[in-house]
């Protein structure tokens, strides 16, 4: 669009010189022709004997002759029908009395638009005036203007039309590139082994920069194969003497008779609940790693229903059942995504067991269909959110301050929204309500339907 304005803004601009720069040359011909008419009409004047007659210097239709006598009255003409009034009068004609003047008037024969060149002749005050009809002079004007007026957009059009395509071509090993990189960025962290297709007809700078950023690719994917293998290293090297240190301490503690030595047994039991919150933050931290390094989730369709009450018969069976009286927890809507339906139940799982720490009686888990999104809502009948927390509850290795919350990582809703991102969704916590009165929580995960289609 820009090269269109500029080529349409070059173009007018030469559009508007050529018809300056033609009326210039044309004005400076007539002149020319005036004034060569003007001379050989002062030198017929000044070899009559009589001066009472004019020869027509040109004898066309479009020029003519003026002899005026020092009184304004006309005493020669060519054509005669111009003796009947003078063709210049008052101040023209007294400055024509002194010196040559160019004049444009509507004085030609027939009253039409003319050039005139009048100048004095001898010394008794006679003017001779010369002239030519601009008729033709401006017809031809309006058909330079007419053709510049259709050819310079036309000209413009094709120009641009040109460039749009040039441009293509030249771009055209960029956009291949660009397709390369879309292929890319969508494959998964362990399938990073394609590179950019580099140009061979594109110039040499298109081809550094192809091969430049397959070296930065390589680099990538070296990082991502040391992170993971870190990652699997981690895993087996933290849950191995994490499980160790557990067997320990519970056999030490079934030796223990807490009626005899009940501060070793008191310990022993701080020390189990410390490695379960150990291994519980080791395992969330590989999750919230292993979910940011996964790259793009597979597009397989799902019903988040059915994902969403396998997450719960998980969660409450092992949180739910603990309390008392037991919290009851509802599962109801309808809506499907693509995705991965694994990492979806964690999430699920993730909110339920927050919503089951600090509910009361109930949770209510709703699952709706909003436009292009799928929405997973849970709510619960706790005491909610802190308001100074909203703002960063979603982050790592934030937790509350009440009892509820004591063992937790902080680690639950990070890793809801590093799943939730990898979906291109988001996560959103707020009050039970919307104008935040009354008590409870609200979590919604948002995800992006797609064209999902139900799954058979």
């Amino acid at each position: 669009m820009i090269f269109a304005l500029v080529t349409l803004a070059l173009s007018a601009f030469v559009g508007v010189l050529v018809d300056v720069q033609y009326r210039s040359a044309l004005n400076s011909a007539l002149d020319e022709s005036l004034q060569t008419r003007f001379l050989a009409a002062v030198q017929d004047i000044e070899q009559a004997s009589s001066g009472s007659t004019v020869k027509p210097v040109i004898p066309d239709s479009e020029s003519f002759a003026q002899v005026i006598d020092r009184d304004g009255q006309v005493i020669a003409a060519s054509p005669r029908a111009l003796r009947r009034h003078a063709v210049i009068t008052g101040a023209d004609f007294a400055r024509a009395q002194r010196q040559q003047v160019t004049y444009v008037r509507d004085r030609g024969p027939r009253g039409e638009r003319a050039r005139l060149r009048a100048g004095p002749v001898g010394t008794t005050g006679e003017v001779v005036v010369v002239g030519t009809t601009l008729d033709e002079a401006t017809r031809a004007q309006h058909r330079l203007e007419l053709a510049l007026a259709v050819g310079l957009p036309l000209l413009a059009g094709l120009v641009t039309l040109a460039g749009w395509f040039l441009a293509g071509a030249a771009l055209s090993p960029m956009q291949e590139m660009i397709e390369d990189a879309d292929v890319i960025s969508a494959r998964s962290a362990g399938q990073l082994n394609r590179r950019l297709s580099v140009p061979e007809n594109a110039g040499e700078e298109l081809a550094e920069l192809a091969r430049r950023l397959n070296h930065l690719l390589e680099r990538i994917e070296t990082a991502l194969e040391h992170e993971r293998m870190f990652l699997d290293d981690a895993s087996h090297e933290l849950r191995t003497p994490i499980s160790i240190a557990r067997g320990e301490l519970e056999l030490a503690r079934l030796q223990t008779d807490a009626d005899v030595d009940a501060e070793t047994a008191a310990a022993l039991d701080s020390a189990l609940e410390e490695i379960d919150r150990l291994d519980h933050l080791a395992v969330s931290l590989l999750v919230l790693a292993r979910t940011r390094s996964a790259g793009p989730p597979p597009q397989t369709p799902f019903d988040v229903v059915e994902v969403a009450r396998r997450a719960v018969r998980t969660v409450s069976a092992v949180a739910g059942g603990a309390r008392t009286p037991p919290i009851d927890v509802e599962v109801t809507g309808t809506a499907v995504v693509r995705g991965d339906a694994q990492a979806i139940e964690r999430a699920v799982r993730n909110l339920v067991e927050n919503a089951l720490r600090y509910a009361h009686r109930r949770v209510q888990v709703t699952v709706r269909e909003d436009e292009d999104e799928a929405v997973v809502e849970v709510v619960d009948d706790g005491p909610g959110f802190p308001p100074e927390w909203l703002e960063q509850g979603i982050g790592r290795f934030v937790a509350g301050d009440s009892p509820q919350a004591h063992g937790g990582a902080g680690l639950g809703l990070a890793i809801v929204d590093a799943i939730a991102g990898s979906h291109g969704g988001s996560i959103e916590i707020a009050a039970s309500t919307d104008d935040g009165a009354g008590t409870g929580a609200r979590v919604r995960l948002r995800l992006p339907r797609g064209h999902a289609d139900a799954p058979r």
